[in-house]
This record gives C-alpha cells, structure tokens and sequence, in this order.
C-alpha cells in the first residue's frame, strides 16, 4: 500500500478484479452454452458445483474488495480531513458507476430488442436469449432497473438479455447508499456494528424461507449481500488498526496454504458465507502485503467493471457469429468461443474505460479528498 499526498494504492487489487471478472465470464460462457443444449462443462456432473461457485465467488470477491476498500477510504478521510462528506463520496460512486450501467440499461432494454428485430435470422440459434428479448417486461420491471433494484427485478421478473448481470450492481449501489452514514455515525465503535450485521444477514440467509409470503422483501434480502461489505469492512479495521500484526502473520506459509485451500473449498461446496468472506479478506491482505503485480492482469483489472457489464451482451452476438461458421469440431468450436468472446470483451472494455469511462474518473478525482488508483 501506498500513500502518499492523500493518494492511495493498494497493490494487488486490479489482479483480484480481473480474476473475478474471468471467473464470471468462464461461468457465463458454460451456462449459455447449457441453455442452448450445447455440449458444456456443466455436462460434467463433478464439475456442476464448481462452475456454479466459480461465478458467485468471482462477484463475492468483487464485494469483499469494494467492503475494503470503501471502508478504508473512508475511514482515510476521516483521518486526513476530519470528517466524511456524504455527498462526495456520493459523488465519487455516481461518477464511477452510473454512466456505464445507464449503458447497459439502454441496451438491454431498446436497443437489443431493436437489433434482434431487425436480424432475428441472425439470432435464430440464440433461443434463450431471443426468449427473453421476446418477453421482455417493461413496466415496473424497468424502473425497478432505473432505480438499482435490478437484484429485485431479476428475481420478480426474470433476466433482460444483456443487463441482468447488473444485479450485482445494485447490490453495490444499495451498500454505497448506507455505508458512508454508518462509517460516520458509528465510527468509535464501527466493526461492531459490522459484526452485528453479519451476523443479522447469516441469520436471514438462513431463514430466507420465511419471506417468502413476501415476495419483493424475499427478493431483495436473498441478493443483498451486504454480509460481504462487512467483512470487507472488518478487514479492513483490522489492518489499519493492527498493520504491524499484518504484515507480521500474512506471509507466514501455513497461513498462505490454508487460504488458498479454503477458496478451493469453496468452489467445491457451499459452506457458509463468513468463510468465504474471511478466506477472499485475507487474501485481499495477503495480495497488497506481498505486492502482487501482474500487470497484464493490472490492466484487465482496470478494465473489470466493463467486462462484467459487457461479456453477455457479447456472448449472444459471438455464438451467433460462431454458428454461421459452421464448425464441425467441438474442440474448435468452444476455442471460437472463448477467442471471440474474450477478444471482443476486452476491446470493448478497452474502449469504454479509455473514451467513456476514464473521463468521469478525471471528474471523480475533484470530489477525493483521498485519491485512489484502485477505484
């Protein structure tokens, strides 16, 4: 980690966000390819649990690292500024994240019903998306979009080819909405709140079941996973209050084996959300520690929140591209998909980050008081 002139780094970050954004992608990938009755991994039945777990996990750590991250900025600020200004840091979060999301709402909802309209012999292999395009809801289902209930929406509603990965979105906009005001207003005694909600949010998954006779609170505390905030959050307590403690125990080498076996664990099985979120916490620290760099991946990180929001609207129009060639081979034909997918993905994500992206970031930077290269 570096600080220096209210400026704050922490190594290692963008190399965990592109190995979340790939896992969803890989998990993406698999799933459509089951849904069109092509031959998948999910064919495998050892594999089904872990490709399923391989894309939850890759949008949990996304949670965990925004719970770090987020806290300890703020709690950053209060340190360097005296205070937490609410509405910058609302600032700072609209700048990052409504431009691109706004994007991808526009697209999953006009103009890929328009494009599908217009070439639908084109998309005719495409059948489970050209299902949803097809029955597609508005209504109440587009403003429950508009207003970052898409988490909601997804579970009253069903997907919106192309934007129903903006769930997890929601989720973080739902957390941003409320952390900066319990930063503020518990800060002498934050990580026990923290602890007090996840241990409020273990107890409702556990029970989720029992809000089921209420259909719109039932959807929206089945997704709202703030539990993994928090842990990032604790976490981060953690290390700014105990960094020498830190940087002392995180190297150790029995620490190091037991962290990766238990997100290996959890690929495998669904053991419990503390664990998770512990486990991805703690690799969080042993990343910035040791000063992970890999900088293809640091790039690809930069790029993650496109690739997350973009893949799938690249997968429906990569499998239809694939299809025309008409490929005999399975081998090839799953290295098309991957090639195309990936490759168009990540220029895409290239473009937008470069053009649309980067310019409300340069706006972000005038409401920082702690400027950070990691968000």
């Amino acid at each position: 980690m570096k600080l220096m002139q209210n400026k704050l780094f922490f190594s290692g970050l963008n190399e965990l966000r592109a190995f979340a954004a790939l896992a969803v992608v890989f998990h993406h990938i698999e799933l459509y390819k089951k849904r069109l009755g092509i031959n998948s991994l999910y064919n495998i039945s050892i594999l089904n649990g872990f490709i399923d777990n391989l894309g939850k996990n890759g949008v949990y750590l996304f949670f965990v690292l925004s719970g770090f991250l987020i806290t300890y900025l703020l709690l950053e600020e209060k340190s360097v500024t005296g205070k937490i200004s609410v509405s910058k840091f609302y600032g700072r979060r609209i700048l990052r994240i409504w431009p691109l999301y706004f994007i991808i709402l526009l697209i999953g909802f006009f103009l890929l019903p328009l494009v599908y309209n217009s070439f639908s012999h084109f998309f005719e292999d495409q059948t489970f998306y050209n299902e949803r395009i097809r029955n597609l809801v508005y209504g109440e289902n587009l403003v429950l979009f508009l207003f970052f209930l898409s988490n909601v929406a997804l579970k009253l509603y069903g997907s919106v080819a192309g934007a129903s990965q903006s769930w997890s979105v929601s989720v973080e906009e739902q957390f941003y909405f409320i952390w900066p005001w319990i930063v503020k207003f518990f800060f002498s005694s934050l990580w026990i709140v923290l602890v007090i909600i996840i241990i409020v949010m273990t107890a409702i998954n556990y029970n989720i079941n029992s809000f089921a006779s209420f259909p719109y609170l039932h959807s929206f505390l089945s997704s709202f996973n703030i539990d993994f905030m928090a842990i990032g959050g604790v976490v981060a307590i953690f290390y700014r209050t105990y960094k020498s403690i830190v940087q002392k125990i995180i190297v150790n080498k029995g620490l190091i084996i037991l962290i990766i076996f238990s997100i290996i664990l959890h690929l495998f099985f669904d053991i419990s959300h503390i664990t998770l979120g512990l486990s991805f916490g703690l690799l969080i620290l042993l990343c910035v520690e040791n000063k992970i760099e890999i900088k293809l991946f640091s790039i690809v990180g930069k790029w993650s929140y496109g690739i997350y929001m973009y893949h799938p609207l690249v997968m429906y129009f990569s499998f239809s591209v694939v299809d025309q060639m008409h490929i005999t081979s399975l081998i090839e034909k799953n290295l098309a998909y991957y090639i195309l997918i990936v490759g168009i993905t990540f220029l895409l994500s290239h473009l937008s980050y470069k053009y649309v992206e980067l310019y409300f970031l340069k706006l972000k930077y005038k409401v920082s008081p702690i400027v950070s290269g990691n968000l």
